[in-house]
Formats: C-alpha cells, sequence, structure tokens
C-alpha cells in the first residue's frame, strides 16, 4: 500500500461526493439497512468471529516471541561452557549477533594505562624502566 499525500492540496479528488449517472439529476445514494435484531445480538456474542480479533491478537504475539527468543536459546545453550568460565573469572560478557555469538572482556584492561616515564615505549635507550618493569604500562588501580 503506498500512502500519498500532496502537501499543496492542488488538484486532490473530492472522494466524498458521489457522482451522478446522468447531468443534472443528483446521484442517489443507498442509505444503510437496519439490522434485524437476530444478526444485531449474533455479531456482538463472544462466539462470533469478530470476538476472536483480540484473542488471536495476543497469540499471535506470544508465537512471535517465542520464535524471535530461539536465537538467543540457542546462543546460550551453544556457549553455556564459555559463559560460565567468564562468570567465573569475573568477566564482561555481550551478546551478539541477536544471542548467536558472544564477546568476552576482562575488566582489568580498563585499569592499565600508558608509562608517564617511557610513554609506552618499555624502557629508556638500552634499560628498562623502572616504573613499568620494562612493559610499557602500569595498572592505575584495583577493579571493585
Amino acid at each position: 500500500m503506498i500512502n500519498i499525500s500532496n502537501f499543496t492540496s492542488k488538484n486532490n479528488p473530492l472522494w466524498g461526493l458521489p457522482e451522478s449517472a446522468e447531468p443534472g439529476r443528483p446521484a442517489t445514494t443507498r442509505a444503510p439497512q437496519p439490522r434485524a435484531p437476530a444478526e444485531a445480538t449474533a455479531a456482538a456474542t463472544p462466539a462470533s468471529p469478530a470476538g476472536f480479533g483480540p484473542i488471536l491478537a495476543i497469540v499471535g504475539r506470544v508465537l512471535l516471541s517465542w520464535l524471535a527468543a530461539i536465537p538467543r536459546r540457542l546462543g546460550d545453550w551453544l556457549f553455556v561452557m564459555n559463559d560460565t568460565e567468564a562468570y567465573w573469572r569475573g568477566w564482561q560478557i555481550t551478546k551478539t549477533h541477536g544471542g548467536l555469538a558472544r564477546r568476552y572482556r576482562d575488566p582489568r584492561f580498563d585499569t592499565l594505562a600508558e608509562c608517564p616515564k617511557c610513554h609506552g615505549a618499555g624502557g629508556l635507550a638500552d634499560l628498562p624502566c623502572v616504573p613499568c618493569l620494562g612493559t610499557g604500562r602500569i595498572t592505575l588501580g584495583e577493579v571493585s
């Protein structure tokens, strides 16, 4: 379905006016006929197909949410051993690609910084840097 709107309001057809069959003669519109009492009560009962609309919408949402969770559940099943070890080590776990992939990260990397004395080179000339012990990195503090 294409929904197009004319922003200038020019050349818009008048949809609400019926066209007459013959020139000079007004168009006749058929008035809606009242329902019989039996038809009116049958349409209002919950056993009618119109009464199943909200129920079908809820069932559809439940079914779609169950189907959408399948990749996440499959990923949890595939990575249960890796996730257990990562929790044991205190790593951060990021689920990617809808739960079908994992990214593990040790939060201790946040405590590392470049050595201010050797600027990350690990040493000055041929001697190793004393504050960083030749690694070029220092630890800022402990992870809480």
